[in-house]
């Protein structure tokens, strides 16, 4: 299956110096792409990422697939 574009954010927690707290749910790292690519290829790059950003647990997925259109 091609996938024509994605975009994946790693979300955690935050150190915010000026107040000195952790900011929970915060963008650490944002990853996207409008050049397509095997679906195969994209979960290769999402294992990287979740590897290399600790991001293990609460994986969430926005798939839109849209239907060709004849006309």
């Amino acid at each position: 299956m091609f996938i024509d574009n994605y975009k994946v954010e790693i979300k955690g927690t935050k150190y915010h110096e000026k107040t000195d707290k952790r900011m929970k749910d915060q963008v650490l790292a944002t990853y996207q792409s409008n050049d397509g690519m095997q679906l195969k290829s994209l979960s290769n790059i999402l294992e990287e990422l979740a590897e290399n950003h600790e991001a293990h647990h609460n994986i969430t997925f926005n798939i839109v697939m849209k239907q060709y259109d004849h006309g």
